[in-house]
């Protein structure tokens, strides 16, 4: 059984008479099949090159037609054109066309409409497909690699979105990339419309839904260079502010994470966006908080998941020192303890209760949480970036969705004065609802706390005084002013607050219960 091709440009009045032949003998020879292709008048001469060059073919105008073997497969034998055909139908078939010059003039005409109007159809049929845009930077380190399976599985933004990645990264890397695309349409996820490599933060911006910056550069100890560094960073951050503000959407949720500079680079986003609300600018604490819960689960002998409100307090990035971060499990609780005592999954014990070596919190606990990082890598002898990819994803998940709990989760935002901190990110104890979350404001904080997030305001600090002039005044919000703020601000009208205005914060439910009592 042989089949034809016949191919042509729209607009040529000879593919429409050969058409109209090619019916003729499929109509009336059933061993005879016909398939026809027809292409735009700006797209024929660009695909008619690129088979002709495939195949090894010489022809140089609509149409062309070329006979393929069905039962045998192979490369098909090319037959001619127009006059080729008509010859190839008289010889073997014994049939020709007689068709006039002013009918294939018509037929033409309704081949170009015909052929627009499907084009129209596939525009529509495409618009109607509406992917929400996440763009990673810095693609190629690991960590975006571990992310790409959670994101475009339906993980975080639910299973009947469709998501568009792109992948911000230098020019040198795009072969990396290359293959790293392939990968996640290899994954096969409904979710996942395209995957786009840019190299330009415009086009990667441009109406983004979400944008994580990944930075993997560790601080440099050395006054001079790190200074150096921190107006490289200054800059690079103001740029991105500018772009963000051009062409990425006014509700954009943007996450900064990963080692050096975290808690700065948000800061000056933060400060250099305009058309963005604020609340929207975060940097991720979450590794480190999750990496004290594992500490302590193991002194417990408890799974991980069930240690709950460990609040890490300052810096965001990963390889944080000592003096910049404290760890704090005073309201942290227990699910799922071994012990005489057993209630349902929401029982929880407090953690202070349940660990009794006190010398170890004090001691070992830091310095373990200290190490950890170094500890891992050193086994794993590469980067620990499954922990830190999974970190990001969960965080984007409850921002979107919402923790479901009351538990508390560290994350970095620009202070307003809360705990007497601000002028600089830092990372603070929040609650997710859906869509939003908001800064738990009325932790006891006893002195030693105190001095502790001083410390590590005052180290943070440093970085932002070497590059801008910040104002020293030093505002505490507490008591009846958190009180008046957080009846002018409610949960409810947070998604749509104006880039500038104040975190949204929350009370305690025993103090909420306090006021009931009272009225």
């Amino acid at each position: 059984m042989a089949k034809f091709v016949i191919a042509g440009s729209c607009d040529c009045p000879y593919y429409a008479k050969l058409e109209l032949l090619a019916d003729k003998l499929s109509s009336n020879l059933p061993e005879f099949k016909v398939h026809k292709i027809v292409l735009p008048s700006n797209k024929w001469e660009g695909w008619l090159s690129d088979t002709c060059s495939e195949n090894g073919w010489m022809h140089k105008k609509s149409p062309i037609v070329w006979r393929e073997l069905v039962d045998r497969g192979g490369k098909g034998m090319l037959v001619g054109g127009f006059n080729e055909f008509m010859e190839y139908a008289n010889c073997y078939y014994g049939n020709t066309s007689d068709m006039m010059t002013d009918l294939m003039l018509k037929i033409k005409d309704e081949n170009i409409t015909t052929n627009y109007a499907k084009a129209k159809e596939k525009e529509y049929i495409k618009s109607l497909s509406k992917p929400i845009h996440i763009c990673i930077t810095n693609a190629s380190s690991s960590v975006a690699y571990h992310m790409i399976p959670s994101i475009a599985s339906g993980y975080i933004f639910g299973k009947e979105v469709e998501i568009s990645l792109r992948f911000l990264d230098h020019e040198k890397k795009r072969q990396h990339l290359e293959g790293v695309c392939m990968e996640a349409i290899d994954l096969a996820y409904p979710c996942l419309k395209n995957v786009t490599i840019c190299t330009e933060p415009k086009e990667a911006f441009r109406d983004a839904a979400a944008v994580i910056f990944l930075e993997d550069e560790k601080c440099d100890t050395d006054d001079e260079k790190r200074h150096k560094k921190l107006q490289e960073y200054a800059d690079q951050y103001k740029l991105y502010a500018e772009i963000l503000d051009q062409v990425a959407l006014n509700d954009v949720k943007i996450i900064v994470a990963g080692n050096g500079f975290v808690n700065f680079n948000t800061y000056v986003l933060v400060e250099h966006t305009s058309n963005i609300n604020k609340q929207n600018i975060v940097a991720t604490a979450r590794l480190k908080e999750r990496q004290a819960k594992a500490l302590l689960s193991r002194k417990l002998n408890v799974n991980s998941a069930g240690i709950k409100n460990v609040i890490s307090w300052g810096n965001c990035a990963n390889d944080a020192n000592s003096e910049s971060i404290y760890l704090d499990i005073s309201a942290g609780c227990v699910h799922g303890y071994d012990s005489a005592v057993w209630g349902p999954e929401w029982f929880s014990r407090p953690l202070l209760e349940m660990i009794y070596d006190n010398k170890w919190l004090s001691n070992n606990f830091i310095s373990d949480h200290n190490v950890h990082m170094t500890s891992l890598e050193g086994d794993l002898r590469h980067s620990a970036s499954m922990s830190e990819a999974t970190s990001i994803v969960t965080l984007l998940h409850d921002w979107v969705h919402g923790s479901g709990t009351n538990e508390m989760s560290s994350l970095g935002v620009k202070c307003e004065g809360w705990y007497g901190i601000s002028n600089c990110v830092f990372s603070l104890p929040v609650r997710f609802t859906e869509g939003s979350y908001q800064v738990v404001w009325d932790i006891e904080v006893d002195p030693e706390t105190k001095d502790k997030l001083k410390r590590a305001e005052a180290n943070l600090k440093k970085d932002v005084r070497a590059v801008f002039q910040i104002e020293e005044e030093e505002k505490e919000v507490f008591g009846e002013e958190a009180q008046i703020i957080s009846s002018m601000m409610s949960p409810v009208e947070s998604p749509n607050k104006v880039a500038g205005e104040k975190l949204e914060v929350i009370q305690e439910e025993e103090a909420e219960a306090q006021e009931d009592e009272t009225e």
